[in-house]
């Protein structure tokens, strides 16, 4: 009976001690957090965000898009299906032409994309929408892609 008590003592024990590093591995699996608009102006850099921005030729941009679309694969747990459907939509429409100065070339990327950009809430859900699609890549991220030889 002391043995089997002492081996409950020790199981619990080696639990305990090891759930705080799965926490921690959770919690590192998901350390990139874009951030929304609203987040970036509440800590003073929106502004700052939407000049580097600005500054990016449409090749940079699309290159933005790109590493935090990135990011957010490596970072969130997705199905395969949400994963492939990131992909796709990565892989047709995350090019310079997305970015072109033509507003009527944007207008019908825009419209070509629209049901795509629905049948994304359904797939990935709307917390998951908005972190690939809307919130934006810290400004370390632009000013990496700015710098980057390969994106001149």
């Amino acid at each position: 009976m002391k043995q089997f008590a002492k081996a409950r003592m020790a199981l619990i024990a080696v639990t305990l001690l090891s759930s705080p590093s799965v926490g921690h591995a959770q919690q590192k699996a998901q350390s990139y957090q874009p951030l929304s608009n609203q987040e970036m102006a509440q800590m003073g850099i929106w502004d700052q965000w939407v000049k580097t921005y600005n500054e990016l030729t449409a090749k940079q941009k699309a290159e933005v898009m790109r590493r935090h679309i990135n990011m957010c694969l490596d970072s969130f747990q997705l199905t395969d299906d949400q994963r492939t459907f990131v992909k796709d939509f990565t892989a047709k429409y995350v090019n310079d032409g997305m970015y072109d100065a033509d507003p009527e070339k944007r207008a019908a990327i825009q419209r070509e994309m629209q049901p795509i950009q629905q049948q994304a809430t359904s797939v990935l859900g709307p917390d998951l929408t908005q972190k690939f699609f809307a919130a934006k890549p810290p400004i370390a991220v632009l000013e990496a892609v700015k710098s980057d030889p390969a994106f001149k």
